[in-house]
C-alpha cells in the first residue's frame, strides 16, 4: 500500500480533543509505517446477500481513524455503514497517529443488490421525495410557515417530538441547557440580510445525493456531495455541502454539515447546527426550511 504524509501540524490540531492537558514540553510520537497499520474492512453477508452492511474495525491503538465512505465519513474505531443501493463504493483511509496522519490505497467494496429498507422511513421520504424521487428545499426567509428563518435554541434543545415549537416541557429538551427564542423575522430583519438564498435538493435517484445552490455566499456557490439521515438519532449529515445559511453566522460553526433535525414533515423542515461557545455563548441556530412543492401550493391558491 501507498504511504503518503500530510502535515504534522494538521494532526497535531486533530489530537487535541484526545489530550486533557498539554506538557510544554510535549514530543510529537514516532510516525507509523503502512505496514504498522492493522485495520479491517468486512462486509456481513448474513445480514445483507448484497453486501450492503460493511463494518469498518480500527486494529491499530493510539490511533483515530479517518473512514471516508462515500457517503458520511467517520472517525470511530468500530463503525458499521450500510449502503442502500448497489454500486462500487470506494473507502478511502487514514489514520492519525502520534507522528502525523498517514494515509492508505483506498478499499474498494462491492455492493451487488440494492436493499432499500435502509431508507424506507417516514423521515427519508419527506426529506427526498422518497426512493427514486428528488426534493427541493428553500430557507423561508418570507416566513410562509415558520415566523422567520432562524430559531436560536440551547446547545442540549434537538428534535420535537410533535414536530411544533419547544414550550418549555420535556419534548424536545435532552440535557440542562434548553431554552428557546423564535424570533418574528418581520420585527427583526437585523438577524440576516432579506434575499434568496438558493435551494437544496436532496436525492434518492441511485443513492443519497445532495446539490445545494448558496447564492448568498459566493465563496461556496454550488455544491454537490451526499447525505445521510440517521433515523434514530435524528441527524442529517451532509458530506461536501453546507445546508444553507446566512454570512453573519458563517465563522461561527465548525460544521455545516453536522446538523440536528428539529423537525422534518412533508412540507417543512429545521435543520440545527451548533454555534461555537466564542460566538455570543454555545447555542443551537435552528435554520427554517420549506419544500418548493409546499410554496408552489401556495402560488396556486
Amino acid at each position: 500500500m501507498k504511504l503518503r504524509i500530510k502535515k504534522i501540524f494538521l494532526a497535531a490540531i486533530l489530537l487535541l480533543p484526545m489530550a486533557c492537558v498539554v506538557d510544554d514540553n510535549y514530543e510529537l510520537g514516532s510516525l507509523l509505517t503502512a505496514d504498522q497499520i492493522s485495520f479491517r474492512v468486512e462486509q456481513d453477508l448474513t445480514s445483507d446477500p448484497g453486501g450492503n452492511t460493511v463494518i469498518l474495525i480500527n486494529d491499530t491503538p493510539e490511533t483515530v481513524p479517518i473512514w471516508d465512505y462515500g457517503i458520511g465519513r467517520s472517525t470511530r474505531q468500530q463503525d458499521t455503514v450500510r449502503f442502500a443501493f448497489a454500486g462500487d463504493y470506494e473507502i478511502k483511509l487514514s489514520f492519525v497517529t502520534g507522528g502525523g496522519i498517514v494515509e492508505l490505497d483506498p478499499v474498494m467494496v462491492n455492493v451487488s443488490e440494492d436493499n432499500l429498507n435502509y431508507v424506507d422511513d417516514p423521515l427519508w421520504t419527506a426529506l427526498s421525495g422518497g426512493v427514486g424521487e428528488e426534493k427541493t428545499w428553500i430557507l423561508d426567509i418570507d416566513a410562509n410557515f415558520f415566523d422567520g428563518p432562524l430559531f436560536f435554541y440551547g446547545a442540549d434543545n434537538g428534535y420535537l417530538l410533535e414536530g411544533d415549537s419547544w414550550d418549555g416541557g420535556d419534548t424536545g429538551c435532552y440535557g440542562e441547557d434548553c431554552w428557546a427564542w423564535e424570533p418574528d423575522y418581520a420585527e427583526n430583519t437585523w438577524l440576516m440580510d432579506y434575499g434568496d438564498y438558493g435551494t437544496m435538493t436532496f436525492s434518492l435517484d441511485g443513492g443519497p445525493y445532495v446539490q445545494v445552490n448558496h447564492n448568498m455566499l459566493p465563496n461556496r456557490g454550488l455544491e454537490e456531495g451526499t447525505y445521510f439521515l440517521n433515523v434514530e438519532d435524528k441527524t442529517l449529515t451532509l458530506t461536501d455541502a453546507a445546508i444553507l445559511h446566512n454570512s453573519g453566522n458563517a465563522d461561527c460553526v465548525n460544521n455545516w454539515g453536522n446538523t440536528r433535525i428539529f423537525s422534518l414533515t412533508e412540507n417543512a423542515m429545521q435543520l440545527g447546527v451548533l454555534r461555537r461557545d466564542d460566538c455570543d455563548g454555545a447555542a443551537m441556530l435552528v435554520y427554517n426550511f420549506v419544500s418548493q412543492d409546499y410554496l408552489d401550493s401556495l402560488e396556486e391558491e
